[in-house]
């Protein structure tokens, strides 16, 4: 399920438009360069590891101390609170998330994709993280939001796409359906 300003991925075509061109994104450096982050499902942190020390291993060399007031100014001004010197061995799967949201953030992506991003979250998170997607998308960041949760995508979510079996069968505005219509949407009959 999508919100997509500046790109549009096309599973039926095989391709990826992105701002008006098609083109074949070999890997997440690639991805990166054009502007596209993304926040998966699964961490890829190391426990033994602080939360600078995770965030650094992702971006090009730099002072820890920029890094730092870097990493302290976008959690605070999107409300991702983190503990630089927190070992990722003590942290919530909440903090965690933070810590790659913050970390593809400073990345300064226009457009950001979230694989199944509440999965692991408690009710108060996910409320703080649709509230960083609010001011993401206020400042013209496009969110690629990929969820089951039907009740969730109709929050936050101002279009969507419906795929099934990788194809594109659908497009809707969720705020105007209901979940079982959203439900018989990517199932392809009555639920």
């Amino acid at each position: 399920l999508v919100k997509i300003i500046y790109g549009v991925l096309r599973p039926d075509a095989g391709e990826i438009l992105w701002q008006g061109r098609a083109l074949e994104i070999d890997n997440p450096a690639s991805a990166r360069a054009l502007g596209i982050g993304m926040v998966f499902q699964h961490f890829s942190l190391f426990e033994s590891m602080t939360t600078l020390e995770n965030i650094a291993l992702a971006l090009p060399p730099q002072d820890l101390g920029s890094l730092r007031a870097q990493l302290q100014k976008i959690a605070d001004d999107y409300g991702l609170r983190l503990h630089p010197d927190r070992y990722v061995y003590d942290l919530s799967m909440g903090e965690r998330q933070r810590i790659e949201i913050v970390r593809c953030l400073l990345q300064n992506p226009s457009l950001l994709i979230l694989d199944e991003p509440t999965s692991v979250l408690t009710p108060q998170e996910t409320d703080v993280l649709f509230n960083t997607l609010r001011k993401l998308s206020a400042e013209g960041r496009s969110i690629l939001y990929i969820s089951h949760k039907l009740e969730e995508v109709r929050a936050p979510c101002d279009q969507a796409t419906i795929l099934r079996g990788g194809k594109r069968v659908d497009d809707c505005i969720p705020s105007q359906e209901t979940t079982q219509s959203l439900a018989e949407k990517m199932i392809g009959r009555r639920a």
